[in-house]
């Protein structure tokens, strides 16, 4: 019985060894911060643009938005056409100032305050500004928001 310890002992040193894996994070999951952030930027120059295609690119397909006012928006498709309104509407200078963003695993929220001019029917325009929530979750290493919701700090219109 010594003996066959022995061989197992002595053919465990002589095997040759399997390299140590160790569990690497993608960098676009370990910079998911850093992503969100320039994601959240480019949502509101996308906007500020007109171009509605990348800003409804950031959105997972089975995406929830979530505006004041307004039902459930659910799908990127559906997301695409409720945001056609506003933005023909002439809702403009985005931008959002980010409080935090918080992650765990493949899924992250930031959230933080946002303003933008909102036109009147007279012609001139007034800044809204409110305070948002986006969640993320991580598909195939790409960050893509699964909800988005925001809220304006001004009172309900009349």
């Amino acid at each position: 019985m010594k003996t066959t310890v022995k061989k197992r002992a002595k053919a465990r040193k002589s095997a040759p060894r399997k390299p140590v894996r160790t569990a690497r994070k993608s960098a676009k999951t370990s910079n998911a911060a850093v992503i969100i952030r320039q994601m959240g930027n480019d949502w509101a120059q996308h906007w500020n643009a007109g171009i509605l295609d990348k800003v409804v690119a950031a959105y997972a397909a089975d995406a929830v938005y979530l505006p004041p006012h307004h039902e459930a928006i659910h799908g990127r498709d559906a997301i695409r056409e409720y945001l056609r309104g506003p933005l023909s509407h002439g809702v403009s200078d985005l931008a959002f100032d980010l409080t935090y963003i918080k992650k765990g695993g493949n899924v992250a929220w930031d959230v933080g305050t946002c303003r933008m001019n909102v036109p009147l029917n007279d012609g001139t325009k007034k800044e809204d500004h409110g305070k948002y929530l986006t969640v993320w979750k991580c598909v195939d290493t790409k960050w893509l928001i699964a909800a988005d919701a925001w809220s304006s700090d001004l009172p309900a219109s009349p």
